[in-house]
């Protein structure tokens, strides 16, 4: 079974693929890039070019319904190569999410599936 399944299996919470704008900063670099899915926990962001494992980082995610962007810290838990089947990335863990962040987490994730009961595609994307 591949690493993507095992940590699969151990999530606490569950994971939707919502796709929405994500900025990040290391020490010294900017970079822009896009959720594959989102859970309570963390995020998974697609990119060709992952931080490495336990690199803490600002994260600023822009959800939907919030005029400014969600800010937290997090961590890489783990990375993904590209496959034929898979896209390349990184499950970043939440650290430090406030109680409102949270709930803003929450309503765009109870949005999500209240607008995907008609909807036969598996990812969304919500306009910012």
């Amino acid at each position: 079974m591949g690493a993507a399944l095992k940590v699969m299996e151990h999530r606490a919470t569950r994971r939707l693929p919502i796709r929405v704008e994500v900025e990040y900063s290391t020490t010294g670099d900017f970079l822009l890039d896009y959720t594959a899915n989102i859970s309570l926990g963390g995020v998974f962001i697609q990119t060709d070019h992952p931080l490495e494992l336990g690199t803490r980082f600002r994260l600023r995610l822009h959800l939907p319904h919030r005029k400014r962007p969600l800010e937290t810290l997090a961590e890489v838990c783990w990375t993904q190569e590209p496959d034929d089947i898979l896209v390349g990335g990184m499950g970043v863990r939440f650290d430090g999410l406030s109680g409102a962040d949270r709930r803003a987490v929450e309503r765009m994730m109870r949005d999500w599936e209240y607008d995907d009961e008609d909807d036969d595609d598996n990812v969304v994307t919500l306009p910012t």
